[in-house]
C-alpha cells in the first residue's frame, strides 16, 4: 500500500537518515587546514613538531617554549584545528607558560582515518604529555592540560591515565557514554529523545569501529589532580557540564557563563576567561618552585569568580539592521520532536477522517494506488514548492528585496532552505513560514477528504510532516509582540527579535 510506503519513507528520513549522516560526519570530520595564522603574532619563537602516537599516527603540532617552567597542553574541539585554541595560548603564553597545540587526529595537518571519543584519541593525548614532560625548559610538575568540548572530554580522561598532568581546565566536556546523561525527565524526552540519542551513540561506534572512552563518570572521581569546569549556556551544556563537576574530587572550580554559546565563553567574557584560565594554572602550578607538588588551595579563585571577575551584562547584539533585543528561537531537539510528532497526528487526523467519510471508497482507492516511482518525484517537486512558497511569503507579504532572500541546501539538516535577511514584521514572518503547510499541506488534505481523493488526501498529510520545522517556528516566535519586527535566525529555528529603537515596540513581550 502507498500508505505503508509513504510512512516507512518518512521514518526512515526524519529519524533514520538524520542520525546516520550526523553519526558519520562525527567520525569523519571535515579536515581545515592551517593556513592563515600562526603563533607569531604573540609569540616570535615557536617550534613545528610532528608527535607519533601509539598506533604510528603523525600528529602536527606547535610549540611555544616555556619561560616560566610550566606547560599547558591545548586541545581544540570537534570540527576544528589548533587554531580554535589560539585565544588561549595567548593568554598562557603572555603569563609565561609553554604552550603545545596539536591537531587532533583527522583534524588540520594530522594524520587518522576515523575520529571518535575513544582510547586511541586519549593516546594522543598521552603521547602529547610524554613529549612535554622530556622538554628540557618544563620543570618536573609543571605541565597542564586544558581542551575545549571533545578535547575536553580527552583532557579529562588523559588526566585519570597519568599523573604526569598537574591540573585539568576544561570548557564543555561532551559525553562519552549514555550512562554520563541525567535520567530522561518528561515524557518528550523519554519517548523521542533519549532514543534518538541512544541510536545516535549507537551508530558513532558502528562507524567508528576502535575501543571507546568509558563514561566520563566512571573516570571523574578518580581524578587527582586540581580541576576547574567551564560551562556556556543554560541547557543541557551546563547540566552536564555540573553533573561531571560534581563527579570530581576536590580541590574543584565550576564557572558557568550562562550568555555565551559552546566553546564561545572566551568571547563573551574575553577579558575574566583569560585571568581565570591563567590564575588556575598559577594557583596549581606555578607554587611549586621547589619542586615538591601538593595539593594546592582554589578558594582563592572561587571567592573572586564573580568579585575580582564579576559577571558583566552582556551588550546587545547588533546586526546591520539594529540592535537585537533577543532571540526567539526553539531548541533542535525540541524542534525535531515537534516534527516526529506531526507524524502520528496527520495520519490519524487526515487519515481518521477520510475513513469515516469515504470508507468504502478508501478500500477501492487502495486497491489501485499510484507508481512509487511518480509519487517519489511529486514529494520531490512539493517539497521545491515549499521553499518557493517560503520565497514568495518573504517578497510579496514582507516586502522584502530581491537580493535579501536566498535558498539553498543544508547538508547539515538534508533539507533545502529559504532565509530572508531583511528585517519583517513578525506578523509578514508569520504568513510566509505558514504558508507551505497551508497551502501544500492543509488545502490538499481538506479537498482530498471533500472529493472523497484517499491521494490527495495522503499528499496533504505528508506535506504537512515536511512542514514540521515550520510549525516548529512558528511555536518559537508564539510570544513574539504583534508590532515587533524580526530577522529569520540564520542557523536556529526561530527569529531575532530587533529593539525598540529599530522598529515598533516590543515592551510587552
Amino acid at each position: 500500500m502507498l500508505l505503508a510506503k509513504i510512512l516507512v519513507f518518512a521514518i526512515v528520513y526524519f529519524i533514520i537518515i538524520r542520525p546516520i549522516y550526523a553519526a558519520y560526519g562525527f567520525t569523519r570530520p571535515p579536515r581545515l587546514r592551517v593556513t592563515y595564522r600562526t603563533p607569531v603574532d604573540f609569540a616570535p619563537e615557536y617550534e613545528n613538531i610532528t608527535l607519533t602516537s601509539a598506533d604510528n599516527t603523525r600528529l602536527s603540532a606547535w610549540y611555544i617554549p616555556s619561560t616560566n617552567g610550566a606547560a599547558i597542553l591545548l586541545l581544540h574541539g570537534h570540527s576544528g584545528n589548533r587554531l580554535g585554541a589560539m585565544y588561549h595560548a595567548e593568554k598562557l603564553v603572555s603569563a609565561g607558560y609553554g604552550v603545545l597545540m596539536p591537531d587532533l587526529r583527522r583534524h588540520g595537518s594530522s594524520e587518522g582515518k576515523v575520529f571518535g571519543r575513544g582510547e586511541a584519541e586519549r593516546d594522543d593525548v598521552l603521547t602529547a604529555v610524554s613529549y612535554l614532560s622530556k622538554r628540557p625548559d618544563i620543570n618536573p610538575g609543571g605541565i597542564g592540560i586544558f581542551g575545549i568540548s571533545v578535547g575536553g572530554t580527552l583532557a579529562l580522561h588523559a588526566a585519570a591515565a597519568t599523573v604526569a598532568i598537574r591540573a585539568v581546565a576544561v570548557d564543555g566536556p561532551s559525553l562519552t557514554a549514555m550512562a554520563d546523561l541525567p535520567a530522561p525527565q518528561g515524557w518528550l524526552n523519554r519517548l523521542v529523545n533519549w532514543p534518538l540519542q541512544a541510536y545516535y551513540m549507537a551508530l558513532l561506534q558502528r562507524f567508528y569501529r576502535k575501543r571507546p572512552l568509558p563514561p566520563n563518570l566512571s573516570i571523574l572521581p578518580h581524578l587527582s589532580q586540581p580541576s576547574l569546569f567551564i560551562a556556556t549556556g543554560e541547557g543541557m551544556e551546563a547540566q552536564l557540564t555540573r553533573r561531571f563537576y560534581d563527579a570530581a574530587p576536590d580541590p574543584k572550580l565550576l564557572w558557568l557563563i550562562p550568555e555565551s554559546s559552546h566553546g564561545q565563553g572566551w568571547h563573551a567574557r574575553p577579558d575574566a576567561y583569560g585571568q581565570v584560565l591563567v590564575s588556575f594554572f598559577d594557583h596549581t602550578l606555578m607554587h611549586k618552585a621547589d619542586g615538591d607538588w601538593s595539593m594546592p588551595d582554589l578558594s582563592t579563585i572561587a571567592a573572586t569568580l564573580e568579585t575580582a571577575v564579576p559577571t558583566p551584562t552582556p551588550a546587545p547584539a547588533v546586526s546591520e539592521h539594529g540592535k537585537i533585543a533577543y532571540d526567539a528561537t526553539i531548541p533542535p531537539g525540541q524542534a525535531n520532536a515537534v516534527a516526529m510528532l506531526l507524524l502520528p497526528l496527520s495520519f490519524i487526523l487526515f487519515g481518521g477522517a477520510f475513513w469515516l467519510v469515504w470508507r468504502d471508497e478508501m478500500t477501492r482507492q487502495l486497491s489501485s494506488p499510484p507508481s512509487l516511482l511518480k509519487a517519489l518525484l511529486l514529494f520531490a517537486l512539493a517539497i521545491l514548492v515549499h521553499e518557493l512558497l517560503h520565497i514568495f511569503g518573504f517578497l510579496v507579504v514582507g516586502r522584502a528585496p530581491r537580493t535579501a532572500v536566498k535558498v539553498g541546501f543544508s547538508w547539515k539538516m538534508m533539507a533545502p532552505y529559504a532565509h530572508c535577511s531583511a528585517p519583517l514584521s513578525v506578523n509578514a514572518y508569520r504568513v510566509a513560514i505558514a504558508l507551505p503547510g497551508l497551502m501544500l499541506g492543509l488545502l490538499p488534505g481538506i479537498v482530498g477528504i471533500a472529493i472523497g481523493s484517499l491521494w490527495w488526501t495522503l499528499f496533504g498529510v505528508l506535506m504537512l510532516i515536511a512542514a514540521g520545522g515550520d510549525l516548529a517556528v512558528l511555536l518559537a516566535v508564539r510570544r513574539v509582540p504583534r508590532r515587533a519586527r524580526v530577522l529569520d535566525h540564520p542557523t536556529e529555528a526561530g527569529c531575532q527579535v530587533l529593539g525598540e529603537e529599530d522598529g515598533p515596540s516590543i515592551a510587552n513581550q
